[in-house]
């Protein structure tokens, strides 16, 4: 084998080599968004300040999904919170709402494998309708009646909240639990009125993708 072969296979040896290099670049898995926990948010602060005319009214808890953290009602006519919890309604920052971005959607599907935002689908709050219906079977949550447990309100499974944040960002949110301390709903204490955690206390997990895109 003269020199000339031998350098025309270590060329494409080389070539083989940089080809397979690129290809383990290209199926590289992209690492998922960690999710956020956000526990016992309270839903009727009850609170007095601000003001009553500004959406939405002053007993709702402002949430910052970004900074995982609750907002000074002072702050209800800004897009420092994304949504707002009242007993068992969900607000976005947008629309008649806030000033803000924000709309959403509910998604069927398990919260780990909705790795993308839908691209389109989503509505703000309206004089008329709520981007997270409400009501029993319609949003995000069963009311049980006369069933068991009774007289309580549970989260559906698979009903995934997509929404755009106030600043336009994607993120997805999955409730947990409506009563303190994210309690078994299937125990006796539970069923028992008397002895059930109290309600309008928010558990849920959520991501947030902060680069625009909706990738989770």
């Amino acid at each position: 084998m003269n020199t000339r072969t031998n350098l025309w296979y270590a060329l494409l040896f080389l070539t083989l080599l940089a080809t397979a290099c690129e290809d383990d670049k290209g199926t590289t898995p992209v690492a998922m968004l960690e999710a956020q926990m956000a526990t016992d948010i309270p839903a009727d602060t009850g609170a007095v300040t601000g003001d009553p005319t500004q959406a939405p009214p002053p007993n709702y808890t402002l949430y910052s999904l970004r900074e995982n953290t609750i907002i000074a009602d002072a702050d209800s006519n800004s897009t420092q919170w994304d949504i707002a919890l009242a007993g068992t309604t969900i607000l976005v920052n947008g629309g008649i709402s806030g000033p803000g971005q924000g709309e959403a959607q509910i998604v069927s599907g398990i919260f780990e494998n909705i790795t993308q935002a839908p691209e389109s689908g989503y509505v703000a709050d309206s004089d008329t309708t709520l981007a997270i219906p409400k009501g029993s079977g319609k949003g995000w949550y069963n009311y049980t009646g006369e069933g068991n447990p009774p007289n309580a309100i549970i989260p559906i499974p698979g009903q995934i909240i997509v929404l755009k944040t106030a600043d336009g960002k994607y993120a997805k949110m999955e409730i947990l639990s409506y009563y303190q301390g994210n309690p078994d709903t299937s125990t006796p204490v539970f069923a028992d009125v008397a002895t059930r955690p109290k309600g309008k206390y928010y558990t849920f997990r959520y991501v947030v993708q902060t680069n625009g895109s909706r990738k989770f």
